[in-house]
């Protein structure tokens, strides 16, 4: 017993001191050995389990990097060791990574670590298997573009004109090829300097340049920081992309972008560099650049810009040569002298950095002027159909960044060589006399219909021009000129019938008016017209009317319509928080060139609708046979009431010379400011601007005139300028540019014609005439809906005429006449028949509807009136007609002679014809009966002796003697 309770004290005496202690920590104990038992099954399970995770990681990263490695392998066998590299890259940093994350610490910790290995090698498998299948599909695609012969012959572009014939190739034609021991070491120099100055050490991709490059452009797009990022483009890349690829792959957006430049890299590296040495690259790279205008290479180009061979070439014209490539038009030196001279200063900057030339060498070839290095070389190369060929490529460029010169293209353009030979036959002064060699001409010619562009006048003096001067200011398309009256149906007239629903007897009082701000304005000519009919006042071009138009409308529709409307129509006007000013009214802002005025224009031609136009209706890669067609842009701008009103106002323009059949036209003109005409000396008739733009049915043609300077000799002058526009206009129209065979405007069902009674009232509605025989009548044009309805009742009635009166002695009474009077129209019906209110003097003394009227007077002779009017309305009268009758007496008539004022004593005859009798000088209804020489007097004189009858009704005589000088002297008893 004693052993045992030794045994068991220790538990009991240690732990308990009583019954419940015991009884508790015996409960207690049991229950914590069974819970240490469950965490340690725990432990080695989760212990197990990390083992097995452990094994299984790592068995998947050993797979993982064994793929990795496998790709790495895979892409230098087919790709080379670059390639390679850039895949090994990006294993490692995978590696780095999971490496770097492996090292933490922490049960969540270590989740996520895992978690996250899992998704970066996942993301990292993909991203390398997804850019090695993208690195085999650029191989697919690149290898058939590797063609040798392009890279000795670039292949033309053709244009093709609208009836699909060829009438020119653009490219490399021009070319003619050096080889590299040609080349001037400076010229190779100032490239390598300059475009790419690893050349020697590269393998055709310069990947520290193109990282930096590519950081660059996305810092720039993204953060908008950087500047100008550069290029990432080698010299071999470069020969690839303007031989075998796209010389505007710069151009190309997006994921077609990427991929052109990986092909670009990849012929490069594989193709270029491992069939050609680096001599070889830089013979492609200067014999196939293209060099601006149509010139290809740097021996043509030498010879263009500089008057010399290549290998003649001095260092600056080097500098100068090597800058073109980045920019050929901009950085030509015979057109854009002063960009030429920036970039060499930056070329040879270059080429001091890397060490080819010293300071002092730099400072003389950049202080040599560029004007003094350029050589002025006629081409008899120049395409006759240069400015529309021009007008084509600028088109491509602006609309569809591709360059014909430089990119493999067949384009079906719009040109219609008849209408071009036309304008060409004006512009060359074939069939048109100018009046000097520098005044200037734009002309466009449009298809009213579609938008085509048939034909462009670029500017004069195309012929034997230099073939640098290509690509030349476009007269046509480039200018911005104020369009002076050529804006009045656009900004004026159009928007009040397409918004107001004028008519073309719409009424504007030509009178003193002027601007919002109270600066007063004037018609061209000075002088007022009155109140004068919209037709009249735009075929006359009259500001004033002009103006008042222009205000109406933006009072009653708003000017933000107005802008509407020309903005629809494609021009540009000075909008300044969505209004323009009131001098659009009479064509003065910013200004528009002749291709825009034709676009506008043809919207009136074709019933309403704005084609966008263009030159290119289509276009078709060559290496790809990828075709490009032209989007219309076609809407709906205005009424074909409102087309048709302002093309029937338009047929009435005086062009002198007459205008053509057939054809509406507006005429413009442009004035210098008063501090020019000073500050210049100009003449007191300068103008700035001419202008004409005429259409048919189907053409358009818009003429711009005048010196692209200004100098007091070479103007233009107001009068003899008016009409030299005219005269090249009709020159143009007379050649060919536009149809010969040209209809009449249709008359829309949208349009009315009302013959209309013009009242002069500006403030009153048309009235249409009743019966068309009303005076004063003319025809206009209505809106269907908005013509008068009502007959116009005239509140005017004529005098009448031939009223005399008479007054027979015998039975005292007078008698009076008149001629009828005609009522108004529609007034018999309102008004009654006229009839006629006589008075004596003041009194009223009867009425009748006849025109004669008899009645015995008091006293005869006084002044009797005669008045019409109507039966029923009293109201409306016409001016009296009046008549004095007089008493004659003898004495209160003279005779006069109207022969020779001395008649001749011997011989003497008298005829009744040879005398006048007046009433005091005021002739009368007298009769000469009798009229006798009776006796010459002692003085010389001659009396006669005459019977006057003064009346046929009652043949009043009186005998009047009169005395008048004879030539002799008087001889006694011989009368």
């Amino acid at each position: 017993m004693d052993k045992k309770q030794k045994i068991k004290k220790p538990i009991g005496t240690n732990k308990v001191k009583n019954n419940s202690k015991t009884n508790h920590i015996k409960k207690k104990i049991p229950e914590k050995k069974v819970t240490n038992s469950k965490n340690n099954r725990s432990m080695v399970v989760k212990s197990r389990i990390e083992k097995k995770l452990t094994k299984e990681d790592k068995q998947t990263r050993m797979i993982c990097l064994g793929f990795l490695l496998l790709t790495v392998i895979i892409f230098y066998f087919i790709y080379g060791l670059t390639i390679a590299l850039i895949d090994l890259l990006g294993l490692a940093i995978i590696l780095g990574v999971s490496f770097l994350l492996k090292k933490s610490s922490g049960k969540k910790a270590r989740k996520v670590l895992k978690a996250f290995i899992i998704i970066i090698l996942i993301l990292g498998i993909v991203g390398l298997s997804g850019f090695s299948v993208f690195l085999l599909y650029v191989k697919k695609e690149a290898d058939p573009l590797f063609v040798t012969d392009k890279l000795d012959k670039p292949e033309n572009s053709t244009f093709l004109d609208i009836n699909n014939e060829e009438y020119a190739k653009l490219g490399a034609e021009m070319r003619e090829k050096v080889t590299y021991d040609e080349l001037p070491q400076v010229l190779i120099d100032a490239i390598i300097a300059t475009e790419d100055s690893r050349f020697y050490q590269h393998n055709g991709f310069d990947a520290p340049r193109f990282l930096k490059a590519s950081i660059g452009q996305v810092a720039q797009k993204l953060f908008h920081v950087g500047g100008n990022a550069g290029g990432a483009s080698t010299l071999t890349m470069q020969v690839v992309k303007n031989q075998l690829t796209d010389a505007n792959a710069t151009k190309t957006q997006g994921t077609a972008g990427v991929i052109r430049k990986f092909e670009d890299i990849y012929l490069a590296i594989f193709k270029m560099e491992k069939n050609y040495t680096k001599e070889q690259i830089i013979e492609y790279y200067v014999n196939n650049h293209y060099l601006g205008g149509n010139i290809y290479g740097v021996q043509e180009a030498s010879q263009e810009y500089f008057g010399k061979t290549v290998s003649e070439l001095n260092l600056s014209e080097a500098a100068i040569l090597a800058g073109m490539f980045k920019s050929p038009n901009y950085y030509r030196p015979t057109v854009n002298p002063k960009n030429a001279t920036t970039r060499r200063t930056t070329v040879l900057s270059l080429m001091k950095r890397h060490g080819y030339i010293t300071e002092e060498e730099y400072n003389i070839a950049n202080s040599i002027p560029v004007d003094s290095l350029t050589a002025t070389i006629e081409s008899n190369n120049v395409n006759p159909y240069q400015g529309y060929i021009d007008t084509v490529v600028a088109e491509l460029d602006k609309k569809y960044g591709v360059n014909p010169y430089t990119t493999s293209l067949t384009v079906y353009t719009n040109l219609d060589r008849t209408k071009q030979n036309a304008v060409n036959a004006v512009m060359n002064g074939e069939v048109y006399g100018w009046i000097d060699d520098q005044v200037q001409a734009g002309v466009s010619v449009l298809d009213s219909t579609t938008g085509k562009i048939l034909a462009i006048g670029n500017g004069r003096n195309i012929r034997g021009r230099s073939a640098s001067r290509i690509n030349q200011l476009n007269y046509a398309t480039d200018i911005k000129r104020q369009p002076g009256s050529t804006a009045k149906p656009l900004f004026d007239y159009g928007p009040g019938i397409e918004y107001l629903n004028w008519s073309t007897y719409k009424l504007f009082d030509d009178a003193p008016h002027a601007y919002s701000t109270g600066r007063p304005i004037k018609n061209w000519d000075g002088n007022y017209f009155g109140v004068i009919t919209l037709r009249r006042a735009l075929a006359t071009s009259r500001n004033i009317p002009a103006l008042k138009a222009f205000q109406q409308v933006t009072r009653e529709a708003g000017n933000e319509k107005i802008v509407e409307f020309v903005t629809n129509l494609g021009l540009k006007p000075e909008i300044e928080n969505g209004k323009v000013h009131e001098a659009h009214s009479i064509g003065a802002f910013t200004g528009t060139n002749p291709l825009q005025m034709s676009a506008a224009y043809a919207a009136f031609s074709n019933g309403g609708y704005y084609n966008e136009p263009y030159s290119v209706s289509k276009f078709i890669y060559k290496n790809t046979n990828q075709e490009v067609v032209h989007e219309e842009v076609h809407r709906q701008v205005m009424s074909d009431a409102t087309a048709y009103m302002i093309s029937s106002v338009l047929q009435d323009v005086a062009l002198n010379g007459g205008t053509p059949r057939n054809v509406a036209c507006k005429t413009g003109t442009t004035n210098y400011d008063e501090a020019t005409m000073t500050s210049r000396g100009l003449p007191w008739d300068a103008i700035r601007d001419s202008w004409v733009v005429g259409y048919s049915t189907k053409t358009v043609v818009a003429l711009w005139y005048g010196y692209d300077f200004i100098d007091s000799t070479y103007v233009l002058h107001n009068v003899p300028a008016s009409i030299q526009k005219d005269y090249i206009f009709r020159a143009l129209v007379n050649a060919g540019a536009m149809e010969s065979d040209r209809a009449s405007f249709a008359q829309p069902s949208s349009v009315v014609q009302v013959a209309v009674v013009n009242d002069q009232n500006v403030n009153a509605e048309p009235r249409k005439a009743c019966t068309g025989n009303e005076p004063n009548i003319t025809y206009e044009y209505f809106k269907k809906g908005y013509e008068p309805t009502e007959c116009y009742i005239s509140q005017n009635l004529a005098s009448p005429t031939n009223f005399t009166v008479t007054y027979n002695q015998i039975t005292k009474r007078v008698s009076l006449s008149w001629g009828a009077v005609s009522p108004a129209a529609g007034a018999t019906e309102q008004y009654g028949n006229i009839k006629y209110n006589i008075y004596a003097g003041d009194t009223h003394v009867g009425s009748t509807e006849k025109t004669s009227y008899t009645y015995t007077p008091k006293t005869p002779y006084q002044t009797y009136k005669v008045v019409a009017t109507y039966t029923y309305k009293n109201d409306i009268q016409s001016t009296p007609a009046t008549f004095t009758l007089r008493e004659i007496k003898a004495e209160d008539l003279k005779l006069v002679y109207n022969g020779a004022t001395k008649i001749p004593k011997d011989g003497l005859t008298v005829s009744l014809n040879d005398f006048t009798v007046t009433d005091k000088g005021t002739p009368v209804s007298l009769t000469i009966v009798s009229c006798t020489p009776t006796k010459i007097t002692e003085a010389g004189k001659i009396t006669f002796t005459c019977t006057i009858e003064y009346d046929k009704e009652y043949k009043l005589s009186t005998t009047v003697e009169l005395t008048m000088d004879t030539d002799e002297e008087p001889e006694p008893n011989n009368p």
